[in-house]
């Protein structure tokens, strides 16, 4: 019994051995350097269509059988992991019952995808399996066949009525086949040789299907071919930790961290399959910092969803690093405890998503360690410096200063602005004045706390004529456009209005002014006018100040108690004094006080007269 094993074991072996020990460069081939085929053999190797030997040879005049040539045929397109694994789970049980197919195991995804792809049907594998017809060796007519269907072309073989085969030999071409012989002529692909045969029922050599298969690639990526899987959801995967998770009676969601720090949500509804441990769940089990394994679909929605509780995760900064044996780990936990752990040698260490040595992890980082049985198995690091892109959605104009976001993952996340922060806008040099509602934005922290801005200009969603402008407790434009439609729009409280190059409120437009305007949510939060002079008198609280250009920016309350946001310019002009008539100075000003000041409207700016500290 154990030599009859051994030499199934052996067996198994070697036909793996032979098919996929494949050397990773192509031009290591040993025995190509003069073939004829060599450049065919090369570009389909680099494609991973076919493969060489361990020995780095590619044995080009080596005969192909059909399983072999079946596998090389199923790689001609690139499908997506996702949504192969669901094509293998359709088809791999029904593989699995097929007589034959023990130690053949291997080539169930191929196949697989060979049955979808309608090259073979399902009873079609299974009779050649039962038959052993698919361990003979391919015959040339048999590969046309094959290639026709695979490169999508059987129902054009199939309608041909009329159609003349111009091969010396197309008498010996079986009389199904013939078809199949022609289209792959029609398109370039089978060649007859010098003595115009076509030869259908050679036998076919690796050179030779290496070459075939050249040229069908070549014929699909120039025709855009790629097969039709409306049966199929593609999914792409998460994984990562559970930092929150939100319960609806429609929808839920949950929050997943994955090793680079970026958050994402996740939607979770009835037809979720959610497992925890291996067991089906309900979303009531999931809890945070659960390991989760997802498969989303293109509307973000968990198709399956694979929670861990068996792993505790612990967060901190990291405080000292022993890495010398005994290798230790000390953290400043989210309670401000000091704790140390032992370090395995087979630790496995990632810093912003790449792994590193445990001697290279710095003081101060953030780390997530990954405990099972008392033992930490993996380290996540993350730089204490962060970036977020995305795009600006709101910005709280009450001292101090909110900015809110939605990054490119969905999540929103809001910090908190002050003068410390580095602002650029296109990466140059400029003013927190400039940042709108609406810009993409990349925004780095350190430990969460903002350090940097830089937006980029969004581009105006419209543009038109103003027609009306309704000044109330919430302020209305109408905008005509192009074509002449007019459309009412809701400006925001804290919309930002430029004319010409300077700073402006509503109480500066004028009907009949060309605008761009941009939109959030259902109101105007961006308009650039024509310029206008108009002067008025503000009483606020100091939000923010441009020392560079010296433009202070402030909450004007309205009489009806509104808030608007506005832009004073201070010059050497500008009468500054506190509430007791004393003389003070733009250096005097800070953000968060109250101040009273009197301005006038030159170009479109306001530029202060006085300005009363409060």
């Amino acid at each position: 019994m154990k030599s009859k094993i051994l030499n199934k074991i052996l067996l198994l072996t070697v036909v793996i051995s032979l098919l996929f020990t494949m050397t990773a460069n192509a031009a290591a081939f040993t025995d190509i350097s003069t073939h004829w085929a060599k450049s065919y053999i090369e570009r389909v190797a680099a494609k991973g269509i076919v493969s060489g030997y361990d020995n780095g040879t590619f044995k080009p005049d080596n005969n192909v059988t059909v399983l072999e040539a079946l596998v090389m045929i199923s790689r001609l397109y690139d499908i997506d992991d996702d949504l192969k694994e669901k094509i293998v789970e359709e088809y791999e049980p029904s593989l699995k019952t097929m007589t034959n197919t023990l130690y053949n195991e291997w080539s169930f995804e191929y196949l697989s995808v060979i049955i979808e792809l309608g090259v073979v049907s399902e009873n079609g594998i299974e009779d050649m399996f039962a038959k052993k017809t698919i361990f003979q060796q391919a015959t040339r007519e048999e590969i046309a066949v094959l290639l026709t269907k695979a490169m999508m072309l059987g129902d054009e073989a199939q309608s041909l009525k009329v159609y003349t085969l111009p091969f010396a030999d197309a008498a010996k071409i079986s009389t199904s086949a013939r078809p199949y012989v022609y289209v792959m002529y029609d398109k370039d692909i089978f060649e007859g040789d010098s003595n115009k045969n076509i030869n259908p029922s050679n036998k076919i050599t690796r050179a030779e299907i290496a070459t075939l298969l050249d040229k069908a690639y070549k014929y699909i990526d120039e025709n855009d071919v790629y097969p039709d899987f409306d049966d199929y959801e593609p999914t792409t995967s998460l994984s990562g930790i559970i930092t929150e998770v939100s319960e609806g009676s429609a929808e839920s969601y949950i929050y997943v961290k994955d090793d680079n720090e970026v958050e994402s949500i996740v939607k979770i509804n009835k037809d979720t399959d959610i497992y925890l441990n291996g067991k089906a769940k309900d979303i009531d089990d999931l809890k945070e910092d659960m390991l989760v394994k997802c498969k989303i679909n293109s509307e973000r929605i968990a198709v399956k969803l694979e929670a861990d509780s068996s792993t505790d995760v612990v967060r901190g900064i990291i405080y000292y690093v022993a890495y010398v044996a005994p290798a230790k780990i000390t953290i400043i936990d989210e309670d401000d405890d000091k704790i140390t752990y032992d370090m395995p040698t087979d630790v496995k260490v990632y810093l912003d998503g790449k792994e590193i040595a445990l001697k290279e992890l710095d003081k101060n980082d953030e780390v997530t360690l990954y405990i099972d049985d008392d033992k930490v198995y993996q380290i996540n690091s993350i730089s204490r410096i962060k970036k977020y892109s995305g795009t600006i959605t709101a910005i709280d104009y009450n001292y101090p200063i909110v900015v809110k976001m939605k990054t490119k993952e969905g999540v929103i996340k809001s910090f908190t602005f002050n003068s410390d922060v580095d602002v650029t806008r296109n990466d140059d040099d400029s003013n927190f004045d400039q940042v709108r509602v609406g810009d993409e934005v990349t925004i780095t922290t350190e430990y969460d706390e903002m350090i940097a801005i830089n937006t980029i200009a969004k581009e105006a969603e419209m543009s038109g004529t103003i027609k009306e402008i309704i000044i109330g407790d919430d302020n209305k434009i109408k905008i005509a456009d192009e074509d002449g439609e007019t459309t009412q729009y809701a400006v925001s409280n804290n919309v930002i209005i430029t004319i010409g190059s300077s700073n402006a409120t509503i109480y500066d437009l004028r009907v009949g002014y060309n605008v761009s305007v941009n939109t959030s949510g259902n109101e105007i939060v961006t308009i650039e006018a024509a310029q206008l002079q108009t002067a008025k008198s503000f009483s606020g609280k100091v939000i923010y100040i441009n020392t560079d250009d010296k433009i202070i920016m402030m909450q004007n309350i309205k009489d009806n108690g509104q808030k608007e946001l506005i832009y004073l310019t201070v010059t050497n002009n500008t009468k500054i004094f506190d509430t007791t008539g004393s003389t003070k100075y733009f250096k005097d000003l800070e953000e968060g006080e109250n101040i009273l000041s009197t301005a006038i409207s030159q170009s479109g700016e306001y530029v202060a007269a006085s300005i009363m500290i409060q």
